[in-house]
């Protein structure tokens, strides 16, 4: 979609009046799905017990109970990025767990709960341990291994789970009318199926939700923020197979009887597919694929039970092949290209300290302090013994030719990359062995090459994610009358209408919020048009000046380098060849060649 960028002073009105009201929880969109979601799930349990329909009651019952495990499945696919084919496994621990515990045993069935819940947890432990490791499609060959085995487990632990004969469970008490001729599995059924609906349409706002989503779509800008992938994905699979273990209990009250061939492959190819088709990360989306893959053949079209594999795939291809969003991520995608092209504001970089609380001295001592730092990829030598001291409150520009070891050292000095030898220390404490997140937490923010703006996220939410972060105990000095203009702005915006140049202003405004008194920042200029470039500079020197802040940049732009850096240092093939104040690095002759002139504004 085209967007519209202001070239009038829009922000500035903002800036001087922001509305301060709260933006909503969700979005029209998300608003409108969870609505008629609800008003689906109600109506839809009401109507069989109103007329007496116990057959319609057991197939509502059992859809509502597939769309709550489609859901948490959603979650695990859409906000944490996780492909498992096995998620029918966790549904059929925790069937089976109550199986067990009531129809085997005759515990009570809120101890039968206790127990599926606790045996879905662990199949999700089992899942996520190799999350730790793997991704993408080689996580999903995992998960559809244990979903293979897991029918073969039944039946080989015959005398703990009753083997080929299945287990019944009679719990007549949860299906007698108690309330508008709803029986309490029904009401328990429904108040599930609403509160999982409802979880798939705010999760994604939550302070969780948002950090999920950008460990998802970038690890390392995730790891910037200090937040941990790795235990985002793990909490992803808890997560779901929590949920998923609710709706696994409700299973054999339902259908009365549980055994290994309700747990075959295709229960978790109808768990995934029912997100596919029905529309990634759309709330109302699983509604819509539990009813087209799971209720039109198998109830609709009963002879075809046989050939429900081939009716998943068909219906999945030809629903990607027409509306590769799903059925309802098609139609919101259609909507939304029927109406005007958002008009983006021209954001101005002035305002973000235009009315910062206090004037900072400038701090003493050294911020950054690398000695004989070298690291190798193989045969190559990215950083070859570079020592660089960068003083506080100091704008360092790092400048050379493309491959010359500028990113390469600015990874090194946040923790993405390990150092083959010397050592780093960020404000007088090492950090050479520490992990990037652990780097960010001690107030150290990173911009990258290419703008980690995420489309999962709103366009405010790709901002908020720098408040979430708060990377130091520095307090915040960016103007709250600055920030609420900007929620004002951003926040009915879409991610999408964002142009390249606003998006690298949004990603260096997001690591300003985070609180960080040490920024890295890998070519903040490409993409900005002259004008933009002129004001970004004047944004460095008010960070420095106004704030405090130590800046240490990437940059190929070395009239904007000549601008505002105190010290430049000059990298080429890893290796420092001049380091110093502006001037004299400019005239250096070993620099000289490498640039061929350098016009000061």
């Amino acid at each position: 979609m085209n967007a519209k960028v202001s070239t009038s002073g829009d922000i500035a009105a903002a800036a001087l009046a922001p509305s301060g009201r709260a933006l909503p929880l969700l979005d029209r969109s998300a608003r409108i799905q969870l609505v008629i979601g609800i008003l689906i799930l109600v109506v839809a349990t009401i109507v069989p017990s109103a007329l007496g329909q116990a057959y319609w009651i057991g197939i509502v019952n059992l859809a509502i109970i597939y769309v709550v495990a489609s859901i948490f499945m959603g979650l695990l696919l859409v906000d944490a990025g996780q492909v498992s084919f096995g998620h029918g496994a966790v549904f059929g621990a925790a069937a089976y767990a109550v199986g067990i515990a009531c129809g085997m045993h005759g515990l009570s069935f809120p101890v039968g709960i206790v127990f599926g819940v606790l045996a879905a947890l662990v199949i999700g432990v089992l899942f996520a341990l190799p999350a730790l490791r793997v991704q993408w499609f080689y996580l999903g060959f995992v998960t559809l291994s244990a979903a293979m085995v897991f029918p073969q487990m039944l039946f080989a632990f015959n005398t703990l789970t009753n083997g080929i004969n299945g287990i019944s469970i009679p719990l007549p008490q949860l299906n007698a009318p108690i309330l508008f001729g709803l029986s309490a599995l029904s009401i328990m059924t429904l108040v599930l199926g609403i509160a999982a609906i409802a979880t798939s349409a705010i999760f994604p706002k939550t302070l969780l939700g948002r950090r999920m989503r950008v460990a998802s779509a970038s690890p390392e800008a995730a790891q910037s923020l200090g937040i941990s992938p790795g235990r985002m994905r793990f909490i992803a699979f808890m997560i779901a197979s929590f949920g998923t273990g609710l709706a696994g209990v409700l299973y054999p009250p339902t259908v009365g009887f549980v055994s290994p061939n309700a747990f075959h492959l295709d229960m978790s190819i109808l768990f995934f597919f029912a997100v596919i088709v029905g529309g990634k990360g759309q709330p109302l989306g699983t509604i819509a694929g539990v009813t087209l893959l799971y209720l039109l053949p198998n109830v609709f079209l009963a002879q075809l039970i046989e050939y429900r594999p081939l009716v998943y795939g068909t219906v999945a291809f030809l629903v990607m092949l027409l509306m590769p969003a799903g059925i309802v991520g098609g139609v919101v995608r259609w909507l939304t290209l029927r109406q005007k092209p958002q008009r983006m504001p021209a954001l101005q970089f002035g305002h973000i300290v235009d009315s910062a609380q206090v004037s900072l001295p400038r701090p003493e001592g050294n911020a950054i302090e690398i000695k004989d730092v070298r690291k190798a990829f193989g045969s190559v030598v990215a950083i070859n013994n570079v020592t660089l001291t960068v003083r506080r409150g100091e704008i360092h520009g790092l400048v050379g030719a493309n491959g010359s070891g500028k990113t390469s050292l600015l990874n090194v000095l946040n923790g993405f990359s390990a150092s083959d030898a010397g050592t780093v220390k960020v404000n007088g404490r090492d950090v050479t062995s520490l992990r990037a997140r652990e780097v960010a937490k001690l107030g150290v923010g990173r911009t990258f090459q290419t703008p980690r703006i995420f489309e999962q996220l709103s366009a405010w939410d790709n901002v908020q994610i720098g408040l979430d972060a708060k990377l130091s105990s520095n307090p915040t000095l960016v103007s709250e009358h600055f920030v609420g203009s900007l929620r004002d702005i951003l926040g009915p915006l879409r991610t999408e209408s964002i142009p390249h140049g606003q998006r690298r202003l949004l990603e260096v405004i997001r690591v300003i919020l985070t609180d960080a008194d040490i920024l890295l920042l890998d070519e903040p200029a490409a993409g900005l048009s002259p004008e933009e470039r002129l004001a970004f500079a004047a944004l460095l020197r008010d960070l420095r000046d106004k704030l405090g802040l130590t800046i240490i940049f990437v940059e190929h732009d070395l009239d904007l380098v000549a601008r505002v850096a105190d010290r430049v240092t000059v990298l080429e093939s890893g290796t420092v060849i001049a380091s110093g104040d502006v001037a004299s690095v400019w005239n250096d002759p070993k620099v000289k060649p490498l640039f061929v002139s350098v016009r000061h504004a």
